[in-house]
């Protein structure tokens, strides 16, 4: 699943969904305010790691800390609406200290 915020500000989400039951995040990076994090090492990306994370029926809530566990990083909330054929996701993205943005997704 991509998201980004529907500005110029350039803000971006991505995340890899596993194939288990129940939500597996096994990748994820974000872009914000000219910085990236994530979950795979990337060049001057700060790390994260999933704290907890939780996708029920349309909601998919999502905290990342720093690898320590010592502070949340990034929030991710989205919800879903889906009639027929059409499907749309959108949400926030928060990062403390940085700011909140809003976001379109498309993917699974």
């Amino acid at each position: 699943m991509s998201c980004e915020a529907p500005d110029e500000s350039g803000v971006a989400v991505a995340f890899g969904f596993g194939a288990v039951p129940g939500l597996a995040i096994v990748s994820a990076t974000i872009h914000a305010d000219g910085q990236d994090w994530s979950m795979t090492e990337i060049e001057g990306a700060l790390p994260l790691v999933l704290a907890q994370g939780a996708a029920e029926n349309t909601h998919t809530l999502l905290d990342f800390a720093d690898p320590e566990f010592d502070r949340i990083v990034a929030s991710v909330r989205l919800i879903t609406a889906v009639e027929g054929d059409d499907q749309i996701t959108v949400g926030t993205l928060k990062i403390p200290e940085v700011g909140v943005f809003p976001l379109v997704c498309e993917g699974p």
